[in-house]
């Protein structure tokens, strides 16, 4: 698991960091800013490759990155843990004779789409990463359509009764849980016809209700669709398909009452009794603790996911589908980001490196495209994140670039290494705080 985990975050780290990077480097280059220097990595170069005018490297420490143009006399810039395009004001300029039009030669505009694209490509990756998730792995769908719903609910005195299968929604056929769902919430007219199956009998119930304030849930039964490798599911033998009867002697008939016991019983023996192939075994889990943000608290887990089906879309849909998770993540983001700085949301919530790494981890253990997807939030985040107004951040140098264009001006060495210092602490702070975080949670 250590293994996977290593690997899991080296690739999302190498992958974020080389797409933002890669962003100012091209947007450069056709903006005719000479590259002298492409770093993924900051510190002594491992690998060297001279290819034209740049020197790309592989450095030691893979926690940022760097692009150095040509004619910059302020040196190159590097940025641990956030990739930047800030120059070291501390180096000493170059000879005259060697200074080549560079980046600060180039007129504003330039100088700021040069900046803006590292984050730019970073928020775009995502989209691409989406539309490869969904055109390759399709989207994973509840193929489950009986209805499980108490029977003093809303949904109960709508007409639905436990057991009930949906087959169609005003006419329509559906086919999954998610299809229900959305054909539900689609107001055509005031009232919405179910057709369903009770009893082997076809009825049309007609409701008014949303199809968010009907409190059911799908009859999920207590099977695995699939069991995360090293997890204590994993580790107790259970596998893929088998069933879950009883827990502590209690006859488990829904996958909600499964998951509700193991939530509560962190740390807790739990005995299972299971079915394999026909086969009745039983043993004792532990179930693990995992951090739950919708609870602020911690809740068991063995690991598994309920049963889905792998649905295959047409690429015209895969694309309007990433189109669309892309800019829903983003704004889910930027929500976040302004409840996070305003209070509405603890602080202690944000992560860090090692959560970062652990998430990784975890993600790779449930498949290639659950790790692709974290890849797609995180590196939103990063592209985000990028453009907050601080100095050691491109939203900082966007600034920084519009005020010198405004005062047709260059700020002094001495200002911009004020800048560039605070910045730089401000960041120090925020990796303790989140690191902090990181290991009380």
């Amino acid at each position: 698991m250590i293994l996977l985990t290593i690997i899991a975050v080296l690739f999302i780290l190498a992958f974020s960091i080389t797409i933002h990077e890669f962003g100012h480097f091209i947007i450069a280059k056709l903006a005719g800013i000479p590259v002298e220097k492409f770093s993924l990595g900051f510190g002594p170069p491992i690998i060297r490759i001279k290819i034209g005018e740049t020197d790309f490297r592989i450095a030691y420490f893979p926690l940022g990155g760097y692009v150095k143009f040509a004619g910059d006399d302020e040196g190159e810039v590097i940025k641990p843990l956030l990739p930047t395009t800030e120059p070291n004001v501390n180096a000493e300029p170059p000879p005259l004779t060697s200074v080549k039009p560079g980046f600060y030669d180039a007129p504003i505009y330039k100088r700021i789409a040069v900046i803006f694209s590292g984050p730019l490509f970073n928020i775009v990756s995502s989209f691409l990463i989406f539309a490869f998730i969904f055109i390759v792995f399709g989207v994973m769908v509840n193929p489950y359509l009986k209805i499980n719903a108490a029977p003093d609910s809303y949904a109960a005195r709508q007409g639905f009764v436990s057991g009930d299968s949906i087959i169609a929604v005003n006419g329509r056929g559906v086919n999954h849980w998610d299809k229900f769902l959305e054909r539900l919430s689609e107001k055509e007219n005031p009232t919405t016809t179910v057709t369903l199956i009770r009893n082997q009998k076809k009825i049309d119930l007609a409701i008014t209700a949303p199809a968010d304030s009907l409190d059911f849930q799908p009859l999920i039964p207590p099977v695995f669709g699939f069991v995360r490798f090293n997890g204590p599911a994993y580790k107790a033998g259970m596998k893929t398909g088998d069933r879950v009867t009883y827990i502590d002697n209690r006859e488990i008939e829904t996958w909600n009452e499964m998951v509700e016991i193991i939530r509560r019983s962190r740390r807790k023996n739990l005995i299972f009794e299971w079915t394999h192939h026909g086969e009745t075994r039983k043993t004792t889990i532990v179930p693990g603790i995992t951090y739950d943000p919708f609870t602020k608290d911690t809740i068991g887990q063995i690991g598994v996911m309920m049963p889905l089906q792998r649905q295959y879309i047409p690429i015209p849909m895969s694309i309007a589908m990433s189109f669309r998770r892309s800019v829903d993540i983003t704004w889910l983001i930027l929500k976040t980001l302004y409840r996070l700085i305003t209070g509405e949301i603890s602080r202690k919530t944000m992560g860090g490196p090692i959560a970062i790494a652990r998430m990784s981890g975890e993600s790779a253990s449930w498949g290639i495209d659950n790790l692709l997807g974290l890849l797609a939030v995180i590196s939103i985040n990063l592209g985000l994140v990028n453009l907050f107004p601080l100095p050691a951040f491109d939203g900082g140098q966007i600034l920084i670039a519009l005020f010198e264009g405004i005062r047709r001006k260059r700020l002094s060495r001495k200002t911009r290494l004020v800048l560039q210092q605070i910045g730089y602490a401000l960041i120090l702070l925020l990796i303790i705080y989140v690191t902090y975080n990181d290991i009380t949670r």
